[in-house]
């Protein structure tokens, strides 16, 4: 089990029933319990707890999690009561026994027995457990505990173990030896665990910019939040950031005095200045005084053409130089210019450029992006200097500007940072679902409820958020339409092909973070968008009790996982009322509008 952490809230007074469920132990005020190996995002957890109405079931804000999870703050973490019959084998009874088990003297005894297990069926398919048995004696072979047939590690020793697991396959509690294992065993139990916390998996290593606006790598399946930065000073209140597959095609992305990199008309001095991951590896790039073009370059394969590619850098003014001049191309480029110093696009060229953008970290440091569609696939990436006014001239032998960080991405948008040094990278796709049990979802009515930004505004797929049973038969949903930029969809489907409600909206924006509330309930189904109905339709169906089952960040079969950035996911048990609608989905101030949708205020 993850480690028990007690965070000190400045949220208010808990309570016994509502927002007091947080709270491991009800009397113990102002500390909330959580799950998880690490907790950031104080702020965030508290203002989320502080304005929600009490009929809130599921809570995820990017606060608590572990390897492999993304911890939820509703429902509580709880142990629910005894389902084993018999767990001390007072008597000879309750329990199916394989070839060499016996029950006798207050003892479950295995006698060179083969694999045959001592199993009660008491388990749910959907549900999770903490299974825990103790070792009285063991000879030789070894024990295990299945859930189903989700089986734990072999125990070889006296001692008391536990395994926690969801059933596979079918209900059986199991004891399973190996085979010729002499052992007797005592004090089996058998509890429900109820939790909301989302399954996470990234089968790679990955990077975010963490509370102090620095980039770091996190492990494999570690969410990740994501700070942002405003007027280049790192916020605190993150985002859970969820990517999909990407490769870097650079091969040295620090290394930029490597040999890979074809230097024209420039020096560069590695470890010249800190780069924005905090340590001394980024490099200075210093026009000579020859005339013509100033610049570094690489030359990587890419997929045809016609495809859509995204170019990046971190990039830092020198003083004396201040622009970047970014492209790619072989006879035709894609062309952009960086103003360092005010943080702008000065010019861009190339017919086949889709966008051009500049991003502001800390430390006068800017992210330079460049997306295109290719022409070749055997082309070169070129970072150079440009003196404002043309891209070849007689260089002054000291200006100078910092890089780090390359990146030549397959995409329409540009990911998080991934490092190379000698050969390309990817960073695996990132799945979070599996939350909530059908004791957290109301079937006739309700409210999914998130606060998120999309990564673009058309995506290469739609991009969905669901409550389900786990298939597409049941489920209420929402998603961007992937090919039409800002538009969001919203529907329900009831017992596979009943679409209860089906409509859409032209939203302004879906890369800001935008507070959607999607309500259901029979012949009574609204949107609320950022404080604003923006849908109703009064025809329609809902769910028979017991169906819905988990939240997850895909379409609720698996398929059509979600990306972008969230704030906040949750999900009400009751069809709220316009006016709870409306507060859930505006914010308080101008000032915190201003700031969730990161907006500089002048």
């Amino acid at each position: 089990m993850a480690n028990e952490i007690y965070h000190k809230s400045n949220w208010g007074k808990p309570k016994k029933d509502g927002w007091g469920d947080v709270y491991f132990n009800p009397s113990a005020t102002n500390q909330l319990y959580t799950r998880s190996d690490n907790y950031e995002n104080v702020e965030g957890t508290d203002k989320a707890l502080a304005s929600k109405p009490d009929t809130q079931s599921v809570l995820m804000t990017p606060t608590a999690y572990s390897v492999g999870s993304m911890n939820s703050i509703l429902p509580p973490y709880e142990v629910l009561s005894e389902l084993i019959t018999n767990g001390d084998f007072a008597t000879d009874s309750d329990w199916a026994k394989g070839t060499g088990w016996t029950i006798s003297g207050g003892k479950g005894i295995a006698t060179n027995t083969s694999i045959d297990s001592i199993y009660q069926d008491v388990l749910t398919l959907s549900k999770s457990y903490k299974v825990s048995f103790k070792i009285l004696s063991i000879e030789n072979g070894s024990l295990k505990i299945g859930i189903g047939i989700n089986f734990s590690q072999e125990f070889t020793e006296v001692g008391t173990y536990t395994y926690y697991g969801t059933p596979l396959n079918d209900g059986l509690l199991r004891i399973t030896p190996s085979n010729g294992t002499n052992a007797t065993i005592d004090n089996v139990s058998v509890k429900e665990v109820r939790n909301a916390d989302f399954t996470f998996d990234r089968n790679s290593t990955a990077t975010r910019v963490n509370k102090e606006g620095l980039i770091e790598t996190v492990a494999i399946d570690t969410p990740r939040l994501d700070y942002p930065f405003i007027d280049g000073v790192v916020q605190s209140e993150p985002s859970l950031l969820l990517e999909p597959t990407r490769t870097n095609s650079i091969p040295y992305s620090e290394d930029f005095d490597n040999s890979d990199w074809t230097k024209t008309n420039v020096t560069v001095t590695a470890d010249a200045t800190i780069a924005p991951d905090g340590t001394l590896n980024a490099s200075k790039l210093t026009e000579n005084t020859g005339n013509g073009t100033h610049r570094i370059s690489d030359t990587t394969i890419v997929s045809g053409t016609g495809v859509a590619y995204t170019q990046s850098v971190f990039a830092k003014s020198g003083g004396s130089g201040r622009y970047l001049r970014m492209f790619r191309g072989s006879g035709t480029y894609n062309d952009a210019v960086f103003d360092l110093e005010n943080g702008t696009v000065v010019t861009t060229d190339g017919n086949n450029l889709i966008s051009v953008s500049i991003e502001e970290h800390s430390n006068g440091w800017y992210r330079c992006i460049s997306t295109y569609t290719t022409q070749f696939s055997n082309i070169a990436t070129y970072y150079g200097l440009q003196n404002g006014i043309t891209d070849s001239y007689t260089g002054d032998g000291t200006s100078h500007i910092y890089l780090w960080g390359a990146q030549l991405e397959q995409g329409s948008y540009a990911t998080s940072y991934i490092p190379t040094s000698g050969s390309a990278v990817t960073r695996a796709a990132e799945t979070a679902n599996g939350a909530g049990t059908s004791d957290d979802f109301n079937d006739s009515e309700g409210v999914l409820f998130a606060e998120i930004a999309y990564p673009n505004p058309t995506t290469s797929s739609n991009l969905r958020i669901a409550i389900s049973d786990g298939t597409t038969s049941n489920r209420v949903l929402f998603q961007n339409v992937h090919h039409t930029a800002n538009r969001l969809q919203f529907y329900v489907i009831v017992g596979t092909s009943t679409v209860s409600t089906d409509f859409y909206i032209d939203s302004s924006d879906i890369t800001l973070f935008n507070k959607i509330a999607f309500k259901y309930k029979t012949n009574d189904f609204s949107v609320w968008i950022n404080g604003v109905k923006v849908l109703t339709d009064t025809s329609g169906i809902t769910f028979p009790s017991g169906t819905l089952t988990e939240l997850a960040f895909d379409g609720g079969d698996g398929l059509y996982d979600w990306y972008g950035k969230t704030k906040e996911l949750s999900v009400f048990k009751t069809a709220l009322t316009d006016s709870e609608l409306e507060a859930l989905t505006s914010w308080d101030s101008f000032s915190d509008m201003a700031t969730g949708q990161l907006y500089s205020i002048r």
